[in-house]
């Protein structure tokens, strides 16, 4: 007698569902900021190494980290969770370190660095990320499988997240324009730059990662994933674009029950 065949789209070995889900926005945000960190501190010691050397090489660290960071929630969304338990960890202490450090001992961050001040310049993402991947691999576990209704679940609330952000981009954008129209404007302070400059660029991130990810899960064509990308730059478009979307049925999800039992998302391309 033979054993039965797995699933349809399902590898040996692999729980149903390690393709889609949380992980993806943490591999998303991962590679993001393994770009921006990476880019940040190419650019600092290219034009002038000498002036913070501390903090410049502190944001190389921390370009390492987020690169080792998405190769270990990779290996944990396939059950592999070792390494990923002990990477987070160590994100999670250099953040705290470093944040401590460029409080205490000023002198040495003549120029940020991305984790200074517990990763302020980003919104605290920095600071947010590494506890939300431990939060998220304390439900992983080897040969643990998601059933169909769990699917349902994550990918609704993936297209909510979506939608909460694309708002949320456009009120951080009228915030840095107001903030812009007392600096350059009225000439009465950067204070409103300062605050939501930040908090609009952390937004941004996270709008492109959930895009990546909500036009995968609804199947998205190329062009209407390169609008959504798109509107993330002209002010309060991201918020056209999701009322677009939800009224096209791009945000609707809709399972219903495959010949093989599974469930399967009905989108409009």
């Amino acid at each position: 007698m033979t054993a039965p065949a797995p699933a349809s789209g399902t590898a040996p070995g692999t729980a149903p569902g390690t393709r889609s889900g949380p992980h993806q926005v943490l591999l998303l945000v991962y590679a993001l900021f393994t770009l921006a960190a990476g880019a940040r501190s190419g650019v600092q010691l290219a034009v002038d190494p000498g002036r913070a050397p501390v903090a410049y090489a502190l944001s190389v660290v921390a370009a390492l980290t987020y690169a080792l960071g998405w190769v270990a929630i990779r290996r944990a969304s396939v059950g592999r969770t070792g390494f990923a338990r002990w990477m987070l960890w160590v994100e999670l202490g250099g953040v705290v370190v470093v944040g401590v450090l460029s409080l205490v001992r000023r002198d040495w961050f003549a120029e940020p660095s991305v984790w200074s001040d517990f990763g302020i310049g980003y919104g605290f993402v920095p600071l947010v990320l590494p506890v939300t991947g431990l939060l998220w691999l304390r439900r992983q576990a080897p040969g643990r499988s998601q059933d169909p209704v769990t699917m349902v679940t994550v990918h609704r609330r993936i297209v909510t997240a979506f939608r909460v952000v694309a708002l949320l981009e456009a009120v951080s954008w009228l915030g840095l324009l107001v903030g812009m129209f007392f600096k350059y404007v009225t000439e009465s302070g950067e204070v409103g730059v300062q605050v939501f400059g930040p908090i609009h660029g952390t937004v941004f991130i996270a709008y492109v990662a959930l895009t990546l990810v909500t036009a995968r899960l609804q199947r998205w064509s190329l062009p209407v994933t390169v609008v959504a990308l798109a509107c993330s730059i002209p002010p309060f478009a991201t918020v056209a674009f999701e009322v677009w979307a939800q009224r096209t049925g791009r945000l609707t999800v809709s399972p219903a029950a495959s010949p093989e039992g599974r469930p399967e998302f009905t989108t409009a391309p």
